[in-house]
């Protein structure tokens, strides 16, 4: 195979929403979205989702996964994925999501794994690994620091070079160990570039790293497509039509370094294309992947609460009651959005765990004039019940891709009726439904409290399986649980330039920990039906690591899994330092009076901090700490490290304030911090959106007409809170990905030609038009 320097070119942009090209010697590969299941759109011109897609097994979302603290666990998922996708004839996956959870009203949440960037890491490099290993390519994503989706195409994101590589690239470095297909660049800006044409992809990703796999664009996400082609950004999807093509043969002929980029890149893409590229001779049993997201979800679900009052006994008279009962609420909304090949509902399987339970709705997931009727019937069963199992959590029009949610409450008919609820019966336990962090204020009033994040196809069986004692919770928290969203040092804004990333190093536990700030639940927490019983702990240095032991004897009734954490507490020093740092865990099967003995490495370069002023990577002297813990909090067994190292006297910061401070964000970021807000004007860019140009009467106009048109596209869609999204998203969108959304019906030259007009550069704009007249009518 030997492609022309044109067909070369024409490579790096794909064929259509989901293929690369097709060329002589070389064949097309299909992408479709992950990442906890397989979303193949049914028409491959379809980026939307609107024709809808092939059914495929929906496994749990990675806020649930991650609480396995099981890198077996989602091995398996990952693999199973990896066959649904042989079976419907992709090649690669766009998955898994490794972003950090900056703060707990990210719309997208769900989709990640963690605010820890050690846990995110390992859990995303035995995804890779795994589907890898069938032969399905991975493409891990969004790189990098995408942790909002208010104004998530065009916000910059102003982060320090250490919580940089500390925090939001961390998860990236270990997971590119395991040579996943490709590496997927997001939509946003960090410090002053588009991810797409971010020196971070030729530094780090390329020179440090060593990848030397395909960077894809996000879709849609190619600002300027000679930069991003000279930053190594191989792979714009979907495909531009020849526009960016066109583009760049042109340049080539100009500088030379565009064709030196041209052609690494082409054989990039072409080396994915050979290493993916199969006969496909693939089935699946669907019962058998159903049943193992079944397990998959009671293994990750998070017991919060038990006042002796679960597992439940077959002969309780229960109370099951909630608006989930019979719609239950199992994945997120977006590009993740699965099309299931069954789904579970407590309605249709309750009567198989006991035939004492009663079911009742208390409340409907719209609220409605019909919420007082059914909450006066679902209490009017409470008084009769022993017990009450009460199903409370975020509907889909709550938290989505798309938009951020505004705040960790429930719905206010929920939150009226838990509190009557709680007058009728003490005997109440509740579950918790939603992708991210929930505010749980009624927790003292009930004895039982299981958090089942969005459990997948098969939830309602794995809750059941939990309430019932099947089988016995093993989850633990990989995000901290807070009561009030003011408690948290990340607040999300409307801002419309840039957003200073100024807590650096301090998210998550990171921060609470280090401050001494009160929160419900910390990050690691989570209860079991029996216990567990640490003995004989000790720990020994070899020459790169340090290696801790321990027994483990289950003292209970019930056979368990144990979820062993290590921390590493950080020495007293002049560089400011989060108190507490997950570097280890491990996840192990116990039986009753069974005695385990458990090994956990911890490297020791995870003793290490990234030096702003020495631009590299120093472990320092000093008396650190290694913990056995049960959570962040809780601390079994404690060992005194003297680490030798470089002595460091750094400058006195603010961060190093007993109270949270962060006034010095200016010192560590070391360059002039942007506006956060701006007035756009002209003149105006493809990347420009239609809240952009509606400033200008002719952009109100066509604003007026593109909206118009985008919104024929929601017709399908029966909710009116999806449609408000859509429209939200269609003005906050640049023109060019509204372009390459299009279908052809808005090509990029006519958007050219339109802003040209706008900025009053008329004669040029009204060529550009004709000459896409001209070629329509060719």
């Amino acid at each position: 195979m030997k492609l022309t320097f044109e067909e070369k070119v024409a490579l790096l942009d794909g064929a259509d929403v989901w293929h690369t090209k097709v060329f002589e010697g070389l064949p097309s590969i299909m992408m479709t979205d992950g990442p906890h299941g397989l979303r193949k759109q049914v028409e491959s011109t379809d980026a939307l989702g609107i024709s809808g897609s092939v059914k495929a097994t929906a496994f749990p979302t990675a806020s649930l996964t991650a609480c396995s603290f099981d890198r077996e666990l989602i091995a398996t998922m990952a693999e199973l994925i990896a066959i649904e996708a042989k079976a419907n004839e992709v090649n690669m996956v766009l998955g898994p999501g490794i972003n950090m959870k900056r703060s707990p009203l990210c719309g997208r949440n769900f989709e990640y794994f963690s605010e820890d960037p050690f846990l995110a890491g390992e859990l995303g490099a035995a995804y890779v690994r795994a589907m890898e290993d069938q032969n399905i390519g991975t493409s891990v994503k969004h790189f990098f620091c995408n942790n909002q989706e208010k104004n998530r195409f065009t916000i910059d994101c102003i982060v320090d070079d250490r919580a940089l590589r500390e925090i939001y690239l961390k998860a990236f470095k270990r997971v590119i160990k395991e040579n996943p297909g490709s590496v997927m660049a997001s939509y946003n800006k960090i410090n002053g570039f588009y991810a797409t044409e971010s020196p971070v992809l030729s530094d780090m990703l390329r020179n440090e790293w060593q990848y030397e796999g395909v960077v894809v664009s996000d879709w849609g996400a190619i600002n300027h497509r000679e930069k991003s082609l000279l930053a190594s950004c191989d792979l714009e999807m979907p495909s531009s039509r020849g526009y960016h093509t066109d583009k760049i043969i042109q340049a080539a002929l100009l500088n030379d370094k565009i064709g030196d980029a041209v052609e690494k890149s082409s054989r990039r893409i072409s080396n994915m294309v050979n290493r993916y590229h199969q006969s496909f001779h693939e089935s699946f049993s669907s019962s058998k992947h159903h049943n193992a997201a079944r397990i998959i979800a009671r293994e990750s679900m998070v017991l919060l609460k038990n006042e002796d009052i679960l597992p439940l006994d077959k002969k309780d008279k229960v109370l099951i009651v909630g608006g989930f009962i019979d719609d239950i609420r199992y994945q997120g909304g977006g590009s993740s959005h699965i099309n299931p090949t069954h789904l579970d509902q407590i309605k249709d399987i309750y009567s198989a765990y006991s035939d004492q339970i009663v079911v009742s709705k208390g409340y409907g997931l719209i609220e409605s004039k019909d919420d007082d009727e059914l909450s006066n019937e679902a209490c009017k069963l409470a008084m009769n019940a022993d017990k009450i199992v009460c199903l409370l959590g975020l509907p889909d029009s709550y938290e989505t891709e798309g938009f951020d949610r505004k705040t960790l409450e429930l719905p206010q008919n929920q939150k009226r009726f838990i509190k009557e609820l709680v007058k009728i019966n003490p005997n109440l336990i509740v579950v918790g439904i939603a992708g991210s962090v929930i505010k749980f204020d009624f927790e003292p009033q009930v004895k039982g409290l299981l958090m089942a994040y969005l459990g997948g196809q098969s939830a309602a069986a794995a809750i059941m399986d939990l309430l019932y004692g099947i089988e016995n919770p093993s989850g633990r928290l990989a995000e901290t649980f807070i009561d009030d969203i003011n408690d948290c040092n990340v607040q999300l804004t409307n801002d419309n330039h840039s957003v200073y990333y100024d807590e650096s190093i301090f998210i998550g536990y990171r921060y609470y920990n280090t401050f001494n700030k009160e929160v419900h639940y910390p990050f690691g927490y989570g209860l079991s039906y029996t216990t567990f019983e640490y003995s004989n702990m000790s720990i020994q240095e070899a020459e790169h690591e340090f290696v801790m032991m321990m027994d483990i004897k289950n003292v209970g009734k019930m056979k368990g899994k144990e979820v062993i954490q290590i921390y590493l507490e950080n020495n007293q020093s002049t560089v400011f330092k989060a108190h507490r740092e997950l570097k280890g865990f491990d996840k192990i099967l116990i039986e009753p009076d069974q005695v385990v003995n458990v090994m956990i490495r911890v490297d020791k370069s995870e003793f290490s901090y990234y030096d702003i002023y020495q631009n590299q990577w120093m472990i320092e002297k000093g008396t650190y700490k290694l913990l056995i813990a049960k959570n962040v909090n809780e601390i079994i067994q404690s060992f005194d490290i003297d680490l030798e190292g470089s002595q460091v006297t750094h400058p006195k910061l603010s961060y190093q304030d007993e109270n949270y401070n962060i006034e010095d964000f200016n010192k560590i970021y070391s360059k002039a911090l942007p506006k956060k807000n701006i007035k756009y004007k002209r003149p105006y860019t493809l990347s420009s959106t239609l809240n952009d140009i509606r400033k200008t009467f002719f952009g109100r106009i066509l604003a007026y007409f593109i909206v118009k048109e985008g919104m024929k596209t929601t017709e399908k869609m029966e909710e009116n809170w999806m449609k408000e999204v859509a429209k939200a998203t269609l003005t906050e969108t640049p023109l060019r990905m509204l372009s390459l959304f299009s279908d052809g019906k808005f090509p990029l030259i006519l958007v050219e030609g339109l802003i040209d007009i706008i900025n009053f550069r008329l004669i040029k704009g009204f060529k550009k038009i004709r000459k896409k007249s001209n070629k329509n009518m060719t």
